[in-house]
Order: C-alpha cells, then sequence, then structure tokens
C-alpha cells in the first residue's frame, strides 16, 4: 500500500502505524500543550515526526493572542496543506480554532479538521474521524480544573524545560481575548506540579521556568491551595540544583513574601518577569489593569533594594487607545528613570470581543510603529549601558549549544537571561562542553543584548 493512501484505510486501533508531526505558534504555554499532546498520541502508538513532508497528519497549534498571530496561523496552515511529496492531513488546533469554531475549516477549506484548546481529552475520538475520512471540529467549553493531559514530549533543548502551573485568567484586561479562548484562572495542584519537575530533574532538566498568564494569581482561585510563595517552597524541597525562574507576574501581587524568597533562595534565579504594559495612570485605566505609576515606581524600588542583583524583565504596549504624546511621553521618562534590564514591546493590535475594540481615541499606525522604534531604541540604550557595566565580571553559564565546539565556541545564558525571549553570552572555553553545563566566565565585551565571554 502506498504510504499517502495508508490513512483512509485505517481504523482507530491502527494508530500505531501513523506519522504525525506538529507545529506549535504563539506563547510558551501553547508549546507545551502540543507537548502534551505529543505524549498522549505517542502513548498510542502514533509514530512522532519532525519531518513534514513524511507525516501523514500535520497538527498545527494555533495562536490568536492578536491580529498578526491569527494570519500567521492561518499562514502556517495554508503553507502546510501544500507540503510536497504527498497530501498530509491538516488538523487546525488550539485558541484560533477557540475563536473561531467551525468557521475555521468554512473559510479554510484546506484543513481536514479542527480541535479546540480544551478538547485534547476528545483527541481520541478526534483522531478516529479523521482517519475515517471525516472532517471533525470539537470544541468544548473550559474544565472546572486544570490539569496536565499527559507527560510531555519535550520540543525544546531538554535542559531547560517551562512548567505550566495554572490555565485561564481573570484579570479581563480590556485589551486582552484570553478569558475568552482559555476561560477563567485555574490553578493545577501542587503535587502533580512538583511531581512534573522531579521528573524532568531526575533526567537532566537543569533550569526550570514557571509560567501561566499570571504566575502571582496562583492559588486565588481555591482556599485549598498554596499561594505561588508556597508553591515554590514545595518545589525547592526537592533535593536537587537547579535554576528556579519566575515568568509572567502581575505587579500588583508581588508581595513582600515572594521577594524574601527570591532574596534568600540561591536556586531562585535574580530574575523577574515583570510585564506593567504601560505607566500612565490613565492608560492603565483604560487597559483594566489594577495599578498606577506610583504603585509601580515604589515596586520597582522595592525589588531593587531588597533584591539589588536583580535583572528585571518588561513588556510595554504603545498605541493604545487614548494613549497620547503625553501619556507616550510618561512611559519613555519612566523607564528611563527606572530601567530594564529587558524589555519587549508592541503596538496595540484591536481585537474584536474586546471593551477596547470599542474605545474612542484611536492611534494612527504609523505613529503607533514610530512610537514603538522610539521606545526600543531608547531601550537598546539602556540595555547597551548595563551590558557594558558587566565588563569584567565573572558570571554563571548554562550551556545552551556549541556554535564551534572544535575551536571551543558556545552559547549560554546567565541567570539574569531568559531562553528564547532574551539575549545571551558568547564565550570560548578550552573544555568540551555539553548542553546543560553549568560553567564561569568572564566578560570581556558586550552589545545591546549579547555578551562576549571566556570560560574560567
Amino acid at each position: 500500500m502506498k504510504p499517502e493512501d495508508r490513512i483512509s484505510n485505517l481504523t482507530g486501533s491502527e494508530f500505531k502505524s501513523i506519522k504525525l508531526a506538529a507545529v506549535s505558534l504563539g506563547c510558551s504555554k501553547n508549546r507545551i500543550d502540543t507537548e502534551e499532546v505529543l505524549g498522549l498520541l505517542s502513548g498510542w502508538g502514533f509514530v512522532i515526526t519532525d519531518d513534514y513532508r513524511s507525516a501523514d497528519i500535520i497538527i498545527v497549534n494555533t495562536c490568536s493572542f492578536i491580529e498578526e498571530a491569527q494570519q500567521e496561523s492561518v499562514n502556517k496552515l495554508l503553507e502546510l496543506s501544500g507540503t510536497t511529496g504527498r497530501q498530509p492531513k491538516i488538523v487546525a488546533a488550539g485558541c484560533l480554532v477557540e475563536l473561531f469554531g467551525s468557521k475555521i475549516t468554512k473559510s479554510i477549506p484546506e484543513i481536514d479538521g479542527a480541535i479546540g484548546a480544551h478538547s485534547y481529552r476528545s483527541l481520541e475520538k478526534f483522531m478516529k474521524m479523521l482517519i475515517s475520512g471525516k472532517r471533525p471540529v470539537i470544541k468544548q467549553k473550559p474544565s472546572a480544573t486544570y490539569s496536565s493531559l499527559s507527560p510531555r514530549i519535550l520540543t525544546s533543548p531538554a535542559h531547560s524545560a517551562n512548567v505550566k502551573i495554572a490555565e485561564g485568567c481573570s484579570n479581563r484586561c480590556h485589551y486582552c481575548l484570553i478569558p475568552s479562548i482559555r476561560g477563567i484562572y485555574r490553578s493545577r495542584r501542587p503535587e502533580e506540579i512538583v511531581t512534573e519537575i522531579k521528573s524532568l530533574l531526575a533526567n537532566g532538566t537543569r533550569e526550570i521556568n514557571l509560567i501561566a498568564q499570571d504566575t502571582t494569581a496562583y492559588g486565588t482561585d481555591s482556599e485549598t491551595l498554596p499561594d505561588l510563595s508556597g508553591l515554590i517552597r514545595q518545589i525547592l524541597d526537592l533535593d536537587y540544583q537547579f535554576w528556579l525562574r519566575i515568568m509572567y507576574t502581575y505587579p500588583s501581587r508581588i508581595d513582600d513574601q515572594l521577594i524574601d524568597l527570591i532574596a534568600s533562595e540561591s536556586r531562585i534565579c535574580n530574575y523577574l518577569d515583570l510585564p506593567i504594559q504601560h505607566v500612565s495612570d490613565q492608560i492603565l485605566r483604560l487597559m483594566n489593569r489594577s495599578y498606577g505609576k506610583e504603585e509601580l515606581s515604589g515596586l520597582v524600588k522595592k525589588l531593587r533594594n531588597r533584591i539589588p542583583d536583580l535583572a528585571l524583565r518588561t513588556t510595554c504596549m504603545v498605541g493604545y487607545p487614548g494613549e497620547g504624546l503625553r501619556q507616550f511621553r510618561e512611559l519613555i521618562d519612566f523607564i528611563t528613570e527606572n530601567p530594564f534590564e529587558r524589555l519587549g514591546a508592541f503596538t496595540y493590535s484591536g481585537q474584536e470581543g474586546t471593551v477596547a475594540a470599542d474605545m474612542a481615541g484611536e492611534v494612527p499606525p504609523r505613529v503607533a510603529k514610530k512610537r514603538y522604534r522610539e521606545l526600543m531604541l531608547r531601550q537598546q540604550r539602556i540595555s547597551d549601558q548595563l551590558n557594558r557595566s558587566l565588563i569584567g565580571k565573572e558570571l554563571r553559564v548554562i550551556v545552551e549549544k556549541a556554535i564551534e565546539p572544535h575551536q571551543g565556541r558556545y552559547y549560554g545564558r546567565t541567570e539574569y537571561q531568559a531562553p528564547e525571549v532574551d539575549g545571551g553570552v558568547y564565550f570560548s572555553s578550552q573544555s568540551l562542553l555539553m548542553p546543560g553545563e553549568m560553567v564561569s566566565v568572564k566578560v570581556c565585551a558586550s552589545s545591546p543584548y549579547n555578551l562576549l565571554a571566556k570560560a574560567l
């Protein structure tokens, strides 16, 4: 039988003969969903491959956070439907399906099925329908609780792993579709989180990154759960040496308990991801963010005082409805007076179904783009200055990869640089190093986003 004819003659009990590939778009939380889906399908006998050209089925885990992400998802679905050599079945999965439902198969005839982010526990039923020649669409409501789907198949280097501690969001920011797509906030059981982390560490992971839509909201949805600090203490009870990094924190939920924990525990990276979005009180109110500029300024100063050796990362939005030149200058002045080691930015993208979509005071796209460029240019200067101050210092680095191992050239990261979103360290070493090893280096030179160093 020809490979391209195989699916149409299969039944659900013959999953083991099907080659399946997956593409994950968007955030790291989406990647975890993809990895759990792959783990589930692998357990049923599917042959997992990263070669799209040989796959019988390709699952595209889509993103819908902003219009640009939605278009990228559609483009990827269309691109893969034109895979040469054979005609695989293309499945749209995740957030785009949550947003558009059955409309997605009507508007994109090239795809063979669609399954929403809350429907993966119905994946076996979905796959049986798909391989029998049907064109299934399954979109279910979010469950009342959140738990892992299955053991994951990591698609990123094994030495660094993201661990999702909650699903959904209840913050209701006026520009955001996440609560509509992912549901209200649901914390994962601490024992399940700790068990997963223990398994990862036992298999060689050296860095754990805690992620969620809002990690600092952990436990707020149930009186029986610990808060984030309590969860972290349970994780730190594990008898392993590793880096623990906290991502996606909400400014008004960072309390003294969490600050003290970061300051006192050597295994917690002196790094905090603190998305502020803006600093203008007027814009923050329009965004429905529950803090103001004075609170942000006080928080940054408190963090700097209590954890002197701290790297702060933030995210800002420009071009939000109602943002005038005065509000934008407030943002520029704030990051100049309160410099962040890392800063990412994006221009506002109106999303149908959000409160912001109906707001007055639209900022012209060309103005928003100009503000974005100015903000990032200012941050580039700040980053360059901060990196220059590290020249001559000794830092601990986790090896990411060998660039030219025979010439002793490697790439890694310090505890002050998160994977994928921050810069890194290019360094030389006379020793042969493997990904995940920890080495001490001395910084020799810098650029705005990367460091050049030599292993000690």
